[in-house]
């Protein structure tokens, strides 16, 4: 390789660096131990971060710097610009089972659950959209799910509710699964999801 290109390379990947850190991206090196191990084995505290809130005000006002202690979050009152911190899907986020555990979830059971309950929806999209939304309408809006879907994912928590699998092995879920979606679905309902 020649000294040019090298250089263009470690031109463009500080430049990426910079931007990164610039629109509050974390950079986590610790990704690239295959080719260093002894550069980048250890993470550190060092580094940028996306929040400038402080730990006693983690969370962050979309529309201005202002950050506000979580207690004051989903409290009825507005403490942010326009009312982020009172935003519906932040209220649901914050019962709701997390992304990530959701998106676990989905992935796991995605070869029934996909096809038969989300109209073959990207499992992100499902996990994010069963994280935030109100109830079934807001859901399948957010999925692009269709009626026939809608009445499935409805005789499912249905199941879940009464106990009983057998709608949702009629539906293509394997019987080892049961106990996860009965869980995760109960939690859903539990946070406030509406039918």
């Amino acid at each position: 390789m020649t000294l040019c290109a090298r250089l263009e390379i470690v031109t463009f990947t500080l430049v990426a660096v910079v931007l990164a850190c610039t629109y509050g991206l974390k950079i986590d090196l610790s990704r690239l131990a295959f080719q260093r191990p002894s550069l980048f084995s250890k993470r550190t505290d060092s580094g940028c971060y996306g929040n400038p809130c402080e730990a006693s005000k983690p969370f962050l006002c979309r529309d201005s710097p202002k950050c506000v202690a979580l207690k004051y979050v989903c409290d009825g009152t507005w403490d942010c610009e326009g009312g982020f911190d009172e935003d519906p899907a932040v209220c649901n986020a914050a019962s709701r089972p997390s992304f990530d555990d959701l998106l676990f979830f989905v992935q796991n059971q995605r070869k029934w659950m996909i096809p038969e309950l989300f109209n073959g929806a990207d499992p992100e999209l499902v996990a994010h959209a069963l994280s935030v939304a109100n109830d079934m309408q807001d859901l399948s809006d957010q999925v692009g799910m269709t009626q026939e879907n809608v009445d499935r994912l409805h005789k499912a928590f249905e199941a879940a509710v009464e106990g009983d699998e057998r709608p949702l092995l009629d539906m293509g879920m394997s019987e080892r699964s049961w106990h996860e979606v009965q869980y995760v679905l109960q939690q859903l309902l539990d946070s406030g999801f509406k039918l």
